[in-house]
């Protein structure tokens, strides 16, 4: 004769005594009659979703008087609760995964351009020095994407051997970006996340907040073209790739359990940044 098993299986893989903080080693923590216990249960669904809005602006003006030039300007906000295949929702309630995509950039303004300097009325050297001189350039300027942030200490008893938890730290102040140009290199105000203090639970910050650090970077070229006979013409190209130099700081640390800065951990720090002045020369015969 069998009776109802006093110990089913449940819909998260669990057995109704059994407990996450099960140390198999000392049986601390152990359901009573032994049974292992599973550690996580790991799934993958198309439920993730996203909305995206903008206004978008452009100005165009056509090669005439040895000028032509293209400007474009963005303005958006892209939302989902899921950025990209890496991404974990938050199990209990896919909705809390809700917040700023992580390639979501508020303004985007570009700006390229190429300008051929008048010809100068001018014959032999004095013609081929001065004369077939122009300019271009792509000025860009951008809002920085949001930073991700999450946990991996799983606190939340929700671990995932994937890519990324969905856990997260909690919120107990506004999220202010700083410029990361200061001694610990900080993008934002690390004191406004705690880790929570109670296991089973999801930290209340959302998966991302705005802004890192954005971009500001003018690449810039001189190009000039010097007829040597009917069939040859040599070009001489000088460019220059984010001239100005600037920092172009790309990539934020938005895991708590990295540690936070003045502790010597890397939580709300600037790890990386984008290529510095790179300048090149080309010369080039044709015929």
């Amino acid at each position: 004769m069998t009776g109802p098993n006093p110990n089913p299986i449940t819909l998260v893989g669990l057995r109704k005594y059994s407990s996450p903080l099960c140390n198999p080693m000392t049986g601390v923590g152990c359901p009573p009659d032994g049974v292992p216990v599973f550690s996580n249960i790991f799934a993958e669904d198309t439920v993730a979703n996203s909305n995206y809005n903008s206004l978008q602006i452009s100005a165009e003006k056509r090669f005439s008087k040895g000028l032509q030039f293209q400007a474009a300007y963005t303005w958006s906000k892209s939302i989902d609760n899921a950025s990209s295949f890496e991404n974990q929702l938050n199990p209990l309630n896919y909705r809390l995964s809700r917040s700023l995509s992580y390639f979501d950039a508020p303004n985007r303004f570009v700006l390229s351009y190429y300008y051929q300097f008048p010809k100068l009325a001018a014959h032999g050297l004095v013609d081929k020095l001065l004369n077939g001189w122009a300019t271009s350039g792509i000025l860009t300027f951008q809002t920085g994407f949001p930073v991700p942030i999450t946990s991996s200490d799983d606190i939340e008893l929700q671990s995932s051997y994937f890519f990324q938890s969905a856990g997260e730290p909690n919120r107990i102040a506004p999220f202010h970006a700083i410029n990361p140009r200061n001694p610990l290199n900080t993008a934002f105000n690390t004191d406004a996340f705690q880790q929570p203090t109670q296991y089973g639970v999801f930290g209340n910050s959302p998966r991302t907040v705005c802004c890192g650090p954005g971009i500001n970077n003018f690449d810039f070229s001189m190009l000039k073209d010097t007829r040597l006979s009917e069939r040859m013409n040599l070009q001489f190209r000088a460019e220059f790739f984010n001239i100005a130099n600037h920092a172009q700081f790309s990539t934020v640390d938005g895991n708590i359990s990295d540690g936070y800065p003045q502790d010597g951990g890397t939580f709300g720090k600037a790890i990386r940044v984008r290529d510095p002045r790179i300048v090149q020369f080309a010369l080039k015969l044709l015929f």
